[in-house]
Formats: C-alpha cells, structure tokens, sequence
C-alpha cells in the first residue's frame, strides 16, 4: 500500500501525485493535508510505502506544509520525496523535504523535483504538468519500484540543495476579492489553508494570514478571486521574462 501525502493548495502537486501514485500500479491511499491537519498517523506495515508532495515556496516547503507532515510517523518505511515548483528553481526545498521525513522515521529511496504550472503567475509554465510530464513520472516511477525490489535507499547527499537552507522569503501579492462576483457563498473560507478569509465578510482577507497560496482562486465557485494591481502587473512581467524556458524535471535514486 502506497500512502500519499499531499500539500496543494492550487491543485497541481495533487495532480502530480496522482499520476505517480497510479504509475507505480500499487494501491494507494491518499491523505490530503492541505486545509486541515489529519492528525497523528502512524504507518505501522512493513512493506507500505510513503509518499510527500508538496509545492516549492521561494526555495523552500512551504511552512504550513512541514507543520502537518510533522504528525505523519513511520518505523523504517521505504518513502519518496516530490517537490513540485513553477518552472523557476526548486532550490533547497527537495532537500529541506527529505530531511523533513527521514526525521519521521522513514527511509528514503528516492526524490524528484517536477514542474507544474505556476499558481501565481499561470502564463508560466501553462498546463503543465503536460503529456512530457506524465511520460517522465513514469519514468520515475519505473525507477522507484526498482529501489523497492532491490531494498535500496538513497544518499541524501545526492540530492540537489544546501544546508542551511535558504532564508524563507514572502511574497508581497495578495488575492483580491471582486465585489461585484463574489456572492458571499464562502467556499474560499471554509478552504483556506490558513483561515486568512473572513467568516462573516468574506470579501476581506487577513494579510497577515495569507500565504498566496491561490487555494481561494481554485475553488471559488463565481471566479471573483484574483491577484491584480500595478505591482502584480510589474512583478508578473518580469517573471515571466525571467521564466520563459523550460525546465524539466530532475530525480535522485
């Protein structure tokens, strides 16, 4: 039994795990930890497998994201690493990961950093991931069963990424909430990841809360939830200036 855990707030690293997860032809269980805790788990089998997919935030995990996975517990089990970025660098999220979960009592037998179209900027790496992608998970997964057979376990020194890792850094966009769409339906707040979105107003939004992780853009029934203004404009130009070519994924075993 594969267990899947999954931080994907715009819905891309779940669509990433999904095609891992089918592609190693194993039964799975997927545990989504993106709007809530799920509370302590243990992975007490053997022969399961644990899987971590999360988004790259400015080179690192997502804060929120290391929270949760901090009451996944495993006893020797054999998992893999996935971090998923916009097509811009993964840096030391991937190893900040591994590190992550073999302090939960995994062994690790494998990372990958894969890209998927960027949530803040999406005319970045638009609709990814693609066909390429999905042949390349595969791949990847085709590789990851070979670590399982052959009981291998991976050198965490392989994997691309520092130590320290680099500063956490934020970003300076917030959603905004179109007045006129919004109906007041309050999908965005019983969805957001950090409760940034106001119960009774939900028009209003926590700056201090919010982490842009685009989770109230995804799931907003009427589409009234957006970044805007001059400096998403400025900063989007040069970004995808900056972005422009494509990477591709890249793997440890």
């Amino acid at each position: 039994m594969i267990h899947s855990f999954v931080f994907s707030p715009s819905g891309t690293s779940r669509e990433v795990a999904d095609i891992f997860t089918k592609a190693m032809g194993m039964d799975y269980k997927t545990h989504d930890l993106t709007v809530h805790g799920i509370g302590r788990i243990d992975i007490k089998d053997a022969d399961d497998i644990a899987v971590f997919v999360a988004p790259v935030y400015a080179g690192r995990v997502p804060a929120l994201a290391a929270e949760r996975l901090l009451a996944v517990n495993g006893h020797g089990q054999k998992a893999v690493a996935i971090a998923v970025y916009g097509n811009r660098d993964y840096d030391d999220a991937l190893v900040e990961m591994c590190d992550i979960i073999s302090a939960r009592g995994f062994k690790l037998i494998a990372a990958g950093a894969f890209i998927a179209q960027h949530c803040i900027f999406p005319k970045v790496a638009t609709g990814r991931p693609d066909a390429s992608d999905e042949k390349k998970l595969f791949r990847f997964a085709s590789l990851v069963r070979e670590q399982v057979i052959n009981d291998k376990s991976l050198d965490l020194n392989m994997v691309k990424g520092k130590r320290p890792y680099k500063k956490p850094a934020g970003v300076p966009l917030r959603p905004q909430a179109d007045k006129m769409k919004c109906n007041s339906c309050g999908t965005c707040t019983a969805q957001c990841p950090t409760w940034a979105i106001d119960a009774t107003d939900p028009r209003k939004t926590d700056a201090k809360k919010c982490i842009a992780c685009c989770r109230c853009i995804n799931v907003c029934p009427q589409d009234a939830r957006s970044f805007g203004g001059l400096l998403y404009t400025v900063a989007g130009w040069k970004f995808c200036k900056d972005n422009s070519r494509r990477l591709e994924p890249e793997w440890f075993v």
